[in-house]
């Protein structure tokens, strides 16, 4: 996934009307020694089809900024570039303004008639992703889910990939159908048994890497929406949705379930969207960035995005890649009607599927009953640290686990880590006792005098 730490971090905002809306996932606050800054700049945005984004309603739990915070923080702007920085990310709101993504730029070479086909095996089939051919194996049968729930697990063949799918099947996936893991690399001997003996493996034949614009979870993810459509279409399966996540996240699905189900008249915890009159469809639902935002491409940036891959200077409104939803209706356009087989390709897996919303005119959305998690640690520090692939860990305390009001919790540390998790959701004081661990390790740090970050 891409830029999954924006919310603390500092966010100039290109808004001529200088007035920042503050969703729940994009709230500014100091980052080391740099204040967030609201810049005012004249609209050079190309156009594109986002005409109605920016000036919305903010969501319920935050406060439109006060008279007075304005003037004052009119008083601290700076003059500043519109680019992107290693702790800047620059968000466009200006409601009179356009931009243009890559979304609706198409591949090219492909010749192929059929955007997937079926063997008669049930077992296997071709898919085209971005006009480029890819085989598949997974029990297309088998796509099917006692809550209309079909869930696609990010995982890696080999690596810690295999624990990882261990712990998920013995926690949040027991019992459960319809969760498949999204695995790629050589059809090997390991693979073929947990393929057999577990019927619930979806691989590619594609080359198992995660090396920024060659990554393969684009595939992996657009592989599972086609042929997830596919296969409950020719089999007559019913659902209502499809849902992405990866292996080192917890997925509560009655939680999730309950999103998708809950009586209009029911108590909502959150707002969709900002757009007070507008109603909630749950066509695509998670921790989504509700303003477009522009491209990374400096160096030193975890996910760097070169000119040769994107031209564009904007991404479209996109989900991001812990966790999040697509409904039937979103499944059906990004598939039948070849988006996936025809659209370019773009390497992180979550600005792709905005790129299919904003190619089927559907809008993302935040659950509105309980939240999709997408950071664990809280401080500035260790979200410089992700944004940067800096991988130092030892000075981190991890907040304690507690699934209260949660869809998803992402950056599961361990096996223990995820039935810890899972504990809180089958008895949810489990999460006190989480707390009071959590609080002993503190209150002995500072009784060292260590250094710490949570």
């Amino acid at each position: 996934c891409v830029m999954s730490y924006v919310g603390l971090l500092q966010v100039k905002w290109i808004d001529q009307a200088m007035t920042p809306i503050l969703p729940r996932d994009e709230a500014p606050t100091q980052f080391g020694n740099v204040e967030a800054k609201y810049v005012r700049t004249e609209n050079t945005a190309s156009t594109n089809k986002n005409s109605n984004l920016g000036n919305e309603a903010p969501p319920q739990g935050t406060k439109s900024t006060s008279n007075d915070s304005k003037n004052n923080l009119k008083a601290k702007i700076d003059e500043a570039e519109d680019e992107p920085s290693l702790t800047t990310d620059v968000k466009g709101t200006d409601k009179d303004a356009v931009y243009h993504t890559g979304s609706f730029e198409n591949c090219t070479g492909s010749t192929a008639t059929s955007a997937i086909t079926l063997d008669d095996s049930g077992e296997s089939g071709k898919v085209i992703i971005s006009c480029h051919e890819i085989g598949f194996r997974a029990n297309l049968h088998s796509f099917q889910s006692d809550l209309n729930i079909i869930v696609g697990v990010l995982s890696s063949a080999g690596g810690s990939g295999p624990a990882r799918r261990k712990s998920i099947r013995s926690t949040w996936a027991s019992g459960r159908t319809g969760v498949f893991f999204l695995v790629a690399g050589p059809w090997s001997e390991e693979i073929a048994e947990e393929y057999n003996k577990y019927d619930d493996l979806l691989w590619i034949d594609e080359e198992e890497v995660y090396d920024g614009e060659r990554s393969v979870l684009t595939f992996k993810t657009y592989a599972f929406i086609a042929i997830a459509q596919a296969a409950l279409a020719k089999y007559g399966h019913e659902y209502t949705h499809l849902f992405k996540t990866d292996d080192d996240s917890y997925l509560d699905l009655n939680a999730l379930h309950h999103e998708f189900n809950a009586s209009e008249d029911a108590p909502r915890k959150f707002k969709c969207s900002r757009d007070e009159e507008r109603k909630c469809n749950h066509d695509f639902v998670g921790q989504c960035h509700m303003s477009n935002y522009r491209v990374h491409r400096e160096e030193g940036y975890k996910w760097p995005l070169s000119k040769k891959s994107y031209a564009e200077d904007w991404f479209p409104l996109y989900c991001q890649g812990a966790g999040f939803a697509l409904s039937k209706k979103f499944a059906e356009c990004a598939s039948a009607q070849k988006h996936i087989a025809n659209v370019r390709f773009m390497p992180f897996e979550d600005v792709a599927v905005g790129m299919l919303a904003e190619r089927c005119g559907i809008i993302p959305e935040w659950p509105t009953t309980a939240k999709v998690n997408v950071d664990r640690y809280h401080s500035d520090e260790a979200k410089l640290r992700t944004r940067s692939d800096d991988k130092r860990s030892n000075d981190l305390v991890a907040p304690p686990a507690c699934m209260k009001n949660k869809i998803v919790q992402h950056r599961i540390i361990n096996d223990n880590d995820m039935k810890d998790y899972h504990k809180t959701v089958l008895d949810p004081e489990y999460c006190d006792v989480k707390k009071n661990e959590y609080n002993t390790i503190i209150n002995e740090k500072r009784e060292k005098g260590e250094t710490w970050f949570d």
